[in-house]
């Protein structure tokens, strides 16, 4: 049975980085002094927050760590076997808006001594973990296409790169779903640029509500958009193009201008670029217009 604790961690004060190194303190002046240039080492969310797990690992004990927060979420060995679940709100006092929740699973509850711990711990991450949500951000509008608000070639291009990497680590499956409209300047030509610009709003819209939270939306540039899938598979591959051609049944403003798209994807294979995967499922998506 999963016992589940919350703990709200405050700092007395606001951000005085002077007041985290306190004698009385379990984590001496020296080690905070370490730590603290360990998490600063990178202002990535996901490399700031692995730094974290590590510290933790070496001067407490193994976690699985799930952070969640309104700009980012991050997992680290997550898994649903762990006993024990406690979560810490994290904030820097009481009145400053909560950064985000910080749970930690494992097999055996914690003891006072580590609860404390990790909230002096917290103390030092808090700063840090402002500044990494900020620059996401910040990373987020300028790779936001400003039509659609989904991201944007750039965005995509490095993302790709790291979803690749991902799975030359993990083996985790992913897939690239590559789309366009069909006959999208008879749109344009038809109903006008305008009403051709609200179609691909409401199209990225559509390829936004048929992924699942852990999956990507890609404006490419025109009427083209890409998916990432991880995991990704046949089955949601399949699950997520028919939830398209669902939803796009249903959309009013699409069936107006008589929007319809073509798809074609590529899954991950050992070995495999950024290119050759997109060179597979553009390859795909050609051989199904031919078919239309």
């Amino acid at each position: 049975m999963e016992t589940v604790r919350t703990s709200a961690l405050y700092s007395d004060n606001e951000e005085n980085i002077y007041d985290i190194f306190k004698s009385h303190d379990l984590i001496s002046f020296e080690d905070k002094a370490v730590c603290l240039s360990v998490l600063q080492e990178s202002f990535d969310l996901e490399k700031m927050l692995n730094n974290f797990s590590l510290l933790i690992k070496k001067y407490i004990r193994g976690f699985s760590l799930i952070f969640q927060s309104a700009q980012g979420s991050f997992d680290h060995n997550r898994t649903s076997n762990h006993l024990y679940s406690d979560s810490y709100n994290l904030s820097l006092s009481s009145t400053a808006e909560r950064v985000g929740t910080l749970t930690y699973q494992s097999n055996k509850p914690l003891t006072a001594t580590e609860n404390k711990q990790l909230i002096e711990f917290h103390s030092l991450l808090i700063p840090c973990l402002r500044q990494a949500l900020q620059l996401s951000e910040l990373n987020k509008l300028i790779f936001k296409d400003h039509l659609t608000k989904v991201s944007n070639r750039a965005y995509y291009t490095e993302s790709i790169q790291r979803a690749i990497e991902q799975s030359n680590r993990t083996h985790q499956g992913l897939a690239l779903i590559v789309l366009d409209a069909d006959d999208f300047k008879e749109i344009n030509d038809t109903f006008g640029h305008i009403k051709g610009d609200n179609a691909l709003i409401e199209f990225a819209k559509v390829l936004t509500e048929a992924v699942r939270s852990s999956d990507s939306v890609f404006r490419i540039g025109g009427d083209e958009f890409t998916l990432i899938l991880q995991p990704g598979d046949h089955i949601s591959i399949s699950k997520v193009l028919n939830r398209i051609a669902t939803v796009i049944e249903k959309n009013m403003l699409l069936k107006e201008c008589n929007f319809s798209c073509s798809a074609g994807f590529s899954q991950w294979e050992v070995g495999d670029t950024a290119k050759s995967m997109f060179t597979r499922a553009d390859k795909a998506l050609y051989n199904k217009k031919l078919l239309k």
